[in-house]
């Protein structure tokens, strides 16, 4: 393990990189994944927090879905929901980003066995780059919608919302027919 850095060390390091450490396990500025230890520090995991997590489901590929989790995800978000998230993605994050970032087999290799509410949080705190958290909470919905959409989740009736299970629902992309 690494030493220990500064969290203001770590939050320069993430400014610097921005949605990469998003995108990928590993960061570019920072080395292996970064964890908070709670007392202010951030330590730097790397492989244990890929160990420690294969370990916690040793049945099942770091990669493979949840099938009732996956399926949840369909209509989750409306369609209205993912243009308004297409719009705020070209004003707000376009600058930084492009959509492929956030699907195809990269993306869901890191994230799709996270829970929406996963993305969402990460986004919310650490987007946009100059201003963490600083767009409408409805902006931050509709973008996580968006990204929903891309990676193969259909819509539903009701927009994403802070009642939603997006606890409940992986990022991974619903199996064909589903």
């Amino acid at each position: 393990m690494r030493a220990a850095k500064p969290q203001g060390a770590w939050r320069t390091a993430m400014a610097r990189c921005g949605a990469a450490c998003l995108a990928s396990v590993a960061c570019a500025s920072t080395g292996p994944a970064a964890m908070s230890t709670g007392d202010g520090v951030v330590a730097e995991e790397g492989a244990e927090i890929a160990a420690a997590a294969a370990a916690r489901s040793p049945s099942a590929p770091a990669n493979a879905p949840d099938p009732a989790r996956t399926e949840a995800a369909n209509g989750i978000y409306s369609e209205v929901q993912a243009k308004r998230g297409r719009a705020a993605f070209e004003a707000d994050c376009s600058a930084c980003h492009v959509t492929g970032e956030f699907r195809g087999a990269a993306f869901q290799a890191n994230w799709g066995r996270r829970t929406v509410y996963s993305l969402y949080r990460t986004v919310r705190s650490t987007m946009p780059d100059d201003n963490p958290g600083g767009l409408a909470e409805s902006a931050y919905f509709d973008v996580v919608a968006y990204l929903l959409k891309m990676n193969g989740h259909s819509a539903g009736p009701a927009d994403l919302t802070a009642d939603s299970p997006m606890r409940d629902v992986r990022l991974a992309a619903p199996e064909p027919g589903s």
